[in-house]
C-alpha cells in the first residue's frame, strides 16, 4: 500500500534520532516523494529539515504582546522561548493536516509522543519510530505517553532489538505489532584526509595509535567510563592518546575535565568540544570505542565501521549487540571496565594488515545501513 505520512518530530536539534528522520526525509525525496513533518519545536536542523519536507512547527515564538513585554528591562528575566499553539493556530494546522489527506501518522522518539495524542481527533492511525532505551524512556516518555504507545499506536517500530524486547517485556507493547528497523546512516562521498591535522591540532605523534569515542558527554554515553579505561590502557601502552569528541559546558563534562587533570597519564586524554564535522576525527583514529551504558543503535557506531576500524563496547548496552553479533572478539561484558581494556589493548597490537579482512566486513556491514537498504526495508513492511 502506498502512505502519506505526516512525520512527528520533538524537536530539531542535531542529535541522532533527528539526524535518521533528516536522512530518512533525504532519501524519500531524492526519490521525488513528497515528505511532511511536524515538529514540537524548532532547533539547529530547522533548515535542513526545510530542505526536505514541508515543515509545521507546533510550538510558536513570543507573540506580539510578549515582544513588547520583552522590551522593558525588568521583564527580559521572563522572557520566553516558545509557547503552546493557541487554538486558531491549532485549528489552522489540523485543516491543513486534515486537507492532505494522511494515511499514517508517524513519531520519530518517545518524546513526540505527548505531541501525537493532540492529533487523535484525526482519526489517523498511528506509527511510533522509538530510537530510547529504558533510561531515556523514563526521562523523555510519561506512564500516560507510554500507555498510549502500547494501547493506541498501530505500529512501532524499534532500532534495535533490544529496544523492542524492552517495549514488549516492560512496557506491554503487543509483540505482534512490534517490528526492527534500523536506522538509516549518510554514507560519506569521500575521504576528506584531514586525520593528520587533528593529530596536529592535538599533538599526537603521527607514529601513535588512537582510539575515539563519540557522543555528547552524559552519564548514558558512559564518558567517564571512557576516560578511566583511557587511562588503564595508556598505563600498559604508554604511547597511545584517546580522543573523547562531544564534551560541553555542563557540569558532568567540567567533572571529566578536572579529574582527568590529575593524572599523569591525562595529557594524552583529549577532551574535544561537539565539531559540525566529525569526519576528521573518525581519519585520525586507529580504532574505537563505544562506552556507552545505553545507547540504542548509535550512528558513530557505523561511520567507525565505515572507516574500517575496530570497535569495542559493552554487550547489553543497545544496538552494537546486534551489529557485532559475528564479531564476539569485540564485546565484553556489560561495564567490565578491565575486560574493555584488555580488548582494546589486543586491537591495538594486532597488526593492521591482518586486520584488513575483518574491518573491509565491518565496512561492508554498515553499508547495509545506507539509504537505499533502509528504504528497502521500509516498503517491505508493507509502507512505501
Amino acid at each position: 500500500m502506498t502512505s502519506k505520512i505526516l512525520f512527528v518530530g520533538h524537536d530539531a536539534n542535531g542529535a541522532g534520532a533527528q539526524i535518521v528522520l533528516l536522512n530518512w526525509l533525504k532519501a524519500e525525496a531524492s526519490r521525488g516523494k513528497k515528505n511532511y513533518l511536524l515538529l514540537e519545536k524548532g532547533g539547529e536542523l530547522l533548515a535542513e529539515y526545510e530542505r526536505y519536507a514541508k515543515v509545521w512547527v507546533w510550538r510558536k515564538g513570543p507573540n506580539k504582546i510578549e515582544k513588547i513585554y520583552k522590551k522593558i528591562p525588568f521583564l527580559k528575566r521572563e522572557d520566553r522561548v516558545d509557547r503552546e499553539p493557541n487554538r486558531p493556530e491549532i485549528a489552522s494546522m489540523l485543516k491543513d493536516f486534515r486537507s492532505e489527506k494522511f494515511t499514517l501518522i508517524l513519531g520519530n522518539t518517545v518524546a513526540s509522543l505527548s505531541l501525537l495524542q493532540q492529533l487523535q481527533g484525526m482519526k489517523i492511525p498511528f506509527g511510533a519510530y522509538v530510537h530510547e532505551l529504558n533510561f531515556s524512556l523514563t526521562m523523555y516518555a510519561s506512564e500516560k505517553d507510554m500507555h498510549f504507545l502500547a494501547q493506541k499506536v498501530s505500529m512501532v517500530f524499534g532500532v534495535s532489538e533490544q529496544v523492542n524486547h524492552l517495549l514488549i517485556d516492560k512496557f506491554n507493547v503487543p509483540a505482534e505489532r512490534t517490528l526492527l528497523l534500523p536506522p538509516i546512516i549518510e554514507i560519506p562521498k569521500n575521504r576528506s584526509d584531514r586525520g593528520l591535522q587533528v593529530r596536529e591540532q592535538l599533538g599526537i605523534p603521527v607514529d601513535a595509535r588512537v582510539v575515539l569515542g563519540c557522543g555528547l558527554a552524559e552519564w548514558r554515553k558512559g564518558t567517564d567510563i571512557f576516560i578511566r579505561v583511557a587511562r588503564q590502557v595508556i598505563r600498559k601502552m604508554p604511547k597511545v592518546h584517546f580522543i573523547w569528541l562531544g564534551v560541553g559546558d555542563n557540569v558532568f563534562s567540567a567533572e571529566l575535565k578536572a579529574e582527568k587533570e590529575h593524572w599523569e597519564e591525562g595529557k594524552q586524554v583529549h577532551l574535544v568540544p561537539q565539531k559540525l564535522d566529525s569526519k576528521p576525527y573518525f581519519e585520525a583514529m586507529d580504532m574505537f570505542f563505544l562506552s556507552s551504558r545505553e545507547d540504542p543503535f548509535p550512528l558513530v557506531m557505523l561511520e567507525a565501521a565505515f572507516h574500517e576500524k575496530p570497535l569495542v563496547g559493552f554487550k547489553g548496552s543497545g544496538g552494537i549487540s546486534d551489529f557485532l553479533q559475528d564479531f564476539p572478539d569485540m564485546l565484553v561484558g556489560y561495564l567490565e571496565e578491565e575486560e574493555a581494556r584488555d580488548s582494546i589493548l589486543k586491537w591495538l597490537e594486532t597488526d593492521l594488515n591482518a586486520q584488513t579482512e575483518m574491518t573491509l566486513e565491518l565496512k561492508n556491514r554498515s553499508l547495509e545501513y545506507s539509504a537505499e537498504r533502509f528504504l528497502e526495508r521500509w516498503q517491505n513492511m508493507g509502507l512505501k
